[in-house]
């Protein structure tokens, strides 16, 4: 087997795109300088809009594609500087792009084909923007890098115990109507190797919360980032297609590997911050 033909399948083009995408996003993280941060999760989350417009909204409509991104940067920047407040007021810059469009498209095409369209952008807002922003409320408490550490080992724990055991344990499938390849025994590997890399993390993660709290989140993390993945996997099964882009070398795109991420951002937010509360 050639050299290409290697990065194209298989245990060594798993491991390179997550390299190519772990080790700058834990460089940024750990980075006092949070624009760091910032400035890569623009990019990625760009081309990740970007792959959600040319599948979902259409790729004629260069428009509403620019308008989707300009409203998510928006929302990032917001989050970055002026945290949750910030973020509101983004996703509010999103609703009146959004609006806007709608309103001037309404004489351009069928009314129908307007909603249909801006339901689908509302979607992704709520979906990609609001979910993506996360990154850059997390970075913002006292241990947030180890905690951005945190949900993206456990996510890529997941990810790597349900491939490796679903590939060669097999067996009864989870949804075969949603995703084909996905095994219930690979759903067991993901969530035994995330429980036990959330209990491992007590050794980078503050002392406050011991070992069996921070393992039931892995746990949970595995089971709640499955269905991001399936979530995802669904769009695409309606779209009649494998992977949304094929930038990452055989392995789709950056919505590929973003969809169990973009569900684990907002509880480990949501537990951190209930945590910090006197």
């Amino acid at each position: 087997m050639s050299l290409a033909e290697r990065l194209k399948s298989g245990h060594l083009s798993r491991w390179l795109v997550a390299l190519l995408l772990v080790a700058p996003t834990l460089f940024c993280a750990f980075y006092p300088n949070k624009t760091y941060l910032l400035v890569l999760v623009a990019i990625v989350g760009s081309l990740t809009w970007y792959e959600y417009c040319s599948n979902l909204l259409g790729r004629e409509r260069l428009g509403l594609s620019l308008v989707s991104i300009l409203g998510f940067c928006s929302t990032m920047a917001g989050a970055t500087f002026f945290g949750t407040d910030g973020q509101t007021l983004g996703l509010f810059v999103c609703l009146v792009l959004g609006a806007a469009y709608f309103l001037r498209s309404l004489n351009a095409q069928q009314d129908r084909v307007s909603v249909n369209v801006i339901s689908r952008y509302a979607l992704g807002h709520l979906y990609l923007t609001f979910c993506l922003s996360f990154v850059m409320l997390i970075k913002q408490f006292a241990n947030g890098a180890q905690w951005l550490l945190f949900v993206i080992l456990i996510t890529a724990a997941n990810d790597t115990g349900a491939y490796y055991a679903g590939t060669k344990l097999k067996g009864p499938k989870l949804a075969p109507s949603v995703s084909p390849n996905k095994t219930i025994s690979g759903l067991l590997g993901g969530c035994l190797l995330s429980t036990v890399i959330g209990g491992l993390s007590k050794y980078y993660i503050p002392a406050s919360h011991g070992w069996r709290e921070l393992a039931a989140l892995g746990l949970f993390l595995g089971l709640w980032g499955t269905f991001g993945d399936l979530f995802e996997s669904g769009f695409k099964r309606a779209m009649g297609i494998k992977d949304t882009s094929s930038i990452l070398a055989g392995h789709g795109g950056f919505w590929d590997r973003l969809d169990s991420l973009l569900f684990n951002l907002p509880p480990v937010y949501f537990y951190v911050y209930w945590q910090s509360l006197p």
